[in-house]
């Protein structure tokens, strides 16, 4: 199975405006909405791709229930841990005259003992996955070593355990050696602690990471694609140049294609290649939408990869 873990889930309610207007009304049409949340989108995207695709997420409330059907109709299997407390809210705010986008980001509620107790439990002795994401935020009381316990967990096992994550969870996580992480620039930055100024800089960066047993480093920069490590190869993947429509979820649909090619037994190259397209392709849809599988096969085709002399 590839299993996605999101144990912070979101609605995302995504409204689009010319510009906002302080202290006044701001008429706008209906809002998209969609299950969010880093674990929740890179298992969506992989579902469009391959099968046996898992979701496990605690879920409460009305929005909890929303977000359940959502994922429903998407043709996810889910893995539901039920909660007292309702899911957040997650509201997107883009105003067209101005290119910006405004992301308002609940914390989320903290998860009793016993929720914790059953969710840990349902991803590390009830699964045992081929390939294992672990996306996103964690609720308030749960440790920022929470990922990394979960990555120890499956050590000498052939779970292949992708991280993608920000900060004190990111970084304990990365101490653990899971098989890959896949930081955007600003995230890098903050685990090496300065600004990253050019490739090289990027590239030591990653490098850093690797020290900890890291095998696969992605590290997403937007339009211009990714850097990678993989081993002692340094790779440049470029995608194609399109019309930005959103960037919200597009990293996800990097780890999410990522996920999905090595679960397929791809080469890395090749895996790679696939996840730069994914993310591509929901850049170029409106709103929450992710990528649309027509859409990523032809940007495959146009994504160049090569390796670097670093």
């Amino acid at each position: 199975m590839l299993l996605s873990l999101c144990p912070n889930p979101c609605l995302d309610v995504y409204y689009y405006t010319g510009v906002l207007k302080e202290d006044d009304t701001n008429r706008v049409n209906n809002p998209l909405i969609s299950p969010g949340g880093k674990g929740v989108n890179a298992a969506r995207v992989a579902a469009r791709f391959c099968s046996d695709v898992f979701l496990a997420l605690p879920l409460g409330g009305c929005i909890g229930n929303c977000v359940k059907e959502g994922l429903e109709k998407e043709g996810l299997s889910l893995i539901v841990v039920e909660t007292k407390s309702e899911t957040r809210v997650n509201t997107i705010l883009e105003q067209r005259a101005k290119g910006k986008h405004i992301l308002i980001a609940s914390r989320g509620a903290p998860l009793s003992g016993e929720e914790i107790e059953k969710l840990k439990y349902s991803i590390c002795v009830e699964c045992s996955p081929k390939v294992l994401i672990l996306g996103g935020s964690v609720p308030p009381n749960l440790p920022s070593t929470y990922y990394a316990e979960i990555v120890e967990r499956f050590k000498g096992t052939d779970t292949k355990v992708i991280v993608d994550a920000d900060g004190d969870l990111l970084k304990n996580a990365i101490e653990a050696g899971p098989f890959a992480v896949k930081p955007n620039k600003h995230e890098l930055e903050r685990f090496v602690g300065h600004p990253l100024l050019s490739l090289e800089e990027i590239v030591s960066a990653a490098r850093e990471i690797s020290k900890y047993g890291v095998k696969v480093v992605i590290v997403s920069l937007g339009e211009h694609g990714a850097i990678a490590l993989y081993g002692d190869e340094v790779f440049r993947i470029i995608p194609p140049k399109v019309e930005v429509k959103n960037t919200v979820g597009a990293g996800d649909s990097v780890v999410g294609g990522f996920a999905c090619k090595l679960y397929l037994d791809s080469k890395v190259e090749e895996a790679l290649k696939f996840a730069i397209a994914c993310g591509t392709a929901t850049v170029v849809e409106e709103g929450t939408k992710l990528c649309r599988p027509e859409v990523v096969d032809g940007l495959v085709k146009r994504t160049r990869i090569f390796t670097l002399s670093l």
